[in-house]
């Protein structure tokens, strides 16, 4: 062979493997710009360092620096666990991928965490960032590839770490930092643990070259999640305004109907009273056999819901500030039921106490707390037009106290749950709307929290909780639970 022929030979064989290697790094940067889906992108890169047209090692493994946990954590894995399952995987990937490119192309997330014991051992892969005596940590902090061989990484110097030799299941294998310009992003291992062929250094320098374009494309994933966590948060906090404004908006209308009503209420009591007393002595100077007196009553009884009417629009509007007392309250419970023991009466509603006796004292609007209970008592009187059980039971907990008022009524519709304590909403022929509602603000300027849970057919419970330190905020409650087996009717 002549000096000019010898000097054509050794010149084209570098010539030819730097025409592969740039081929690999067209075909892995084309494949990586072509998604934003950081597990793909993590998967792609395994590949092209696995690929017998790639880069062409045994297995390949990602450790991606978690800032949150401040540690090295390994990420995913790719590699067979045998010779003969690496023959069959390769043999397969022949067959069915004439170039890298294909081969690139046709990863998908089905596909992703395939090598379960390659996983296995990435997985058991944890370093302390702060471990900066860590042979790993040390590499990936100097931004330069390192090759592992007997028992030392060059050309650092630093010796390999025994326990992670264990782990891999060999003593000699690649690392790659993954870097961009400042900042670590990780580390990208490769070894031939199946093969045991040498790992040179042209080809431990192949791989720093490729873990820079990896790095490149983790960060775009990256930034491209941070943007869509982003855009979510800006969506959610777009959706909690566009739902502050409407509530706003609502409130604002509550609140003007609330003041023409009661306005209203006020302009319409004086005459109401005068038509009431009239019509009353009316009524009793009748006759018992006058046919007007049936008249006469039906003017009493509808006059006397009017100015129910007036009344509880008069008290709804007048709600104060609370003027907090200490309170024993479930003296304050017992006093309430006394008053509608009549009541209980007359509804056949047989009445359970359930009181703890070592209930400390909280300090309450006793008039407002006695107006709220009240209410939700009747208003559990009303669900049992046949009859049933109405318990009232107190518990507490190191803060809080709660209040239980539970009835075996007919339940409130599933529809209706969101309107409850919305003012003048009834599905009474004869309410006004208001009990609920009155209830709820009282508990409000208490800074409680009022929760229901109605079963159809069963009945419906409410929950007042209250913090013994007026001043103390309640957690809000969580929504209403439904048995949806029986007929609901409010």
């Amino acid at each position: 062979m002549s000096r000019q022929e010898s000097s054509q030979s050794f010149s084209t064989v570098p010539l030819e493997r730097r025409l592969v290697e740039l081929t690999i790094l067209y075909e892995v940067g084309r494949a990586l710009q072509a998604t934003l889906d950081e597990e793909k992108a993590l998967y792609t890169i395994l590949v092209g360092v696995t690929a017998g047209r790639g880069l062409a090692f045994n297995r390949a493994f990602i450790l991606l620096v978690d800032p949150e946990q401040e540690r090295l954590r390994g990420e995913i894995a790719i590699g067979p666990s045998s010779p003969e399952e690496a023959a069959a995987i390769w043999h397969e990937l022949r067959e069915k991928h004439q170039t890298l490119g294909d081969l690139l192309r046709a990863v998908d997330r089905s596909t992703v965490r395939k090598d379960l014991r390659v996983n296995e051992i990435v997985a058991q892969i944890s370093i302390p960032l702060q471990a900066s005596a860590h042979p790993l940590i040390r590499i990936m902090q100097s931004h330069e590839a390192s090759l592992a061989q007997g028992g030392v990484f060059q050309p650092h110097g630093l010796p390999v770490d025994e326990s992670l030799a264990q782990l891999l299941g060999t003593n000699a294998f690649a690392v790659a930092p993954l870097y961009l310009a400042d900042e670590n992003l990780g580390l990208l291992l490769a070894d031939n643990a199946i093969t045991g062929a040498p790992i040179d250094p042209p080809r431990l320098k192949m791989l720093q070259i490729y873990a820079q374009e990896a790095s490149a494309s983790l960060e775009n994933t990256r930034l491209y999640r941070e943007l869509m966590n982003r855009i979510e948060a800006c969506e959610n906090a777009n959706r909690v305004l566009r739902e502050s404004q409407y509530f706003q908006l609502q409130a604002e209308r509550l609140s003007t109907i609330g003041r023409m009503a009661a306005t209203l209420a006020h302009e319409i009591r004086t005459p109401l009273v005068s038509i009431g007393g009239f019509a009353r002595r009316l009524l009793r100077s009748t006759a018992a056999d006058d046919p007007r007196r049936e008249e006469m009553q039906i003017i009493v009884a509808e006059v006397s819901r009017l100015e129910r009417l007036v009344e509880e629009v008069l008290g709804y509007s007048k709600i104060s500030k609370p003027e907090c007392s200490l309170t024993d309250i479930n003296d304050l419970i017992l006093s309430v039921l006394l008053t509608m023991q009549t009541e209980f009466e007359r509804a056949s509603v047989r009445l359970v106490h359930e009181l703890d006796p070592g209930l400390p004292k909280a300090s309450v609007d006793q008039a407002q707390l006695r107006q709220a209970l009240m209410n939700l008592i009747a208003n559990s009187l009303e669900a049992m037009p046949s009859g049933g059980t109405l318990t009232v039971s107190t518990t507490f907990e190191t803060d809080f106290l709660e209040i239980g008022i539970s009835d075996t009524g007919i339940g409130i519709a599933e529809e209706n749950w969101h309107r409850v304590f919305t003012p003048f909403f009834t599905t009474k022929a004869s309410g006004t709307g208001l009990g609920l509602p009155v209830v709820s603000q009282i508990i409000d300027n208490h800074n409680g929290s009022l929760r229901f849970e109605s079963s159809r057919g069963r009945g419906t419970s409410f929950h007042v909780r209250l913090a013994f330190d007026p001043g103390r905020h309640v957690a809000t409650a969580d929504p209403p639970s439904i048995a949806p087996s029986q007929e609901q009717n409010s």
